[in-house]
């Protein structure tokens, strides 16, 4: 029988931190105001003239394009990990909150970081903050794929040969050149095969 307790939330957090939350280790080693203090003055927030919601504080969008960049996560991804995993939330500040960044949040952050072209510098500036307290940055494990079906390709042997070695088949009309999709593969999820790209 599974116990229930009033207090899970909070063994689970003490249990993640004994466990070792690694995003709390960067959280004591990274001076997040510092790099949005920096984000602020090279890419300014934009004005609020033509009204909206207020935008979310720049350190906590620092924050999330920090572990977006760290998981390899799409704009999809991120938003949905954000909802669903505790370590996220508690990074963010979002753990009480009723408010969750969404996709087109963290698209118009990156944006903002894209037009100034600070992206990088804020990437360097807080590897040069963990490799002075003796830690490295890297990617981590998350996996973010996603399946696009296409129509079935019908080529026949001469035409497969071709495409392997990067060339058109000269009697594809233009109309069936605009619709072979010539990356797509098959490939097997849960046990089921794709094509697609």
């Amino acid at each position: 029988m599974i116990k229930e307790s009033l207090f899970a939330a909070e063994e689970r957090e003490a249990k993640l931190d004994r466990l070792g939350d690694v995003l709390q280790v960067m959280e004591q080693q990274v001076d997040f105001k510092a790099l949005a203090a920096e984000v602020d003055r090279v890419a300014p927030r934009p004005g609020r003239e033509r009204g909206g919601r207020p935008p979310f504080p720049t350190e906590l969008m620092v924050r999330a394009w920090v572990l977006q960049n760290l998981y390899g996560l799409s704009d999809e991804q991120m938003e949905y990990q954000v909802l669903d995993r505790l370590s996220f939330q508690r990074f963010l500040g979002l753990r009480r909150s009723r408010q969750i960044p969404d996709r087109t949040t963290f698209w118009t952050f990156r944006e903002r970081l894209t037009v100034a072209k600070a992206g990088d510098a804020l990437f360097e500036a807080m590897h040069r903050q963990l490799a002075q307290q003796g830690y490295m940055a890297r990617g981590g494990q998350m996996v973010d794929v996603s399946l696009v079906p296409v129509p079935r390709q019908h080529v026949t042997e001469k035409e497969r040969a071709l495409l392997k070695e990067q060339a058109m088949p000269m009697e594809w009309k233009p109309a069936q050149r605009r619709q072979k999709d010539t990356e797509a593969t098959w490939t097997k999820k849960h046990g089921k095969s794709y094509f697609g790209g």
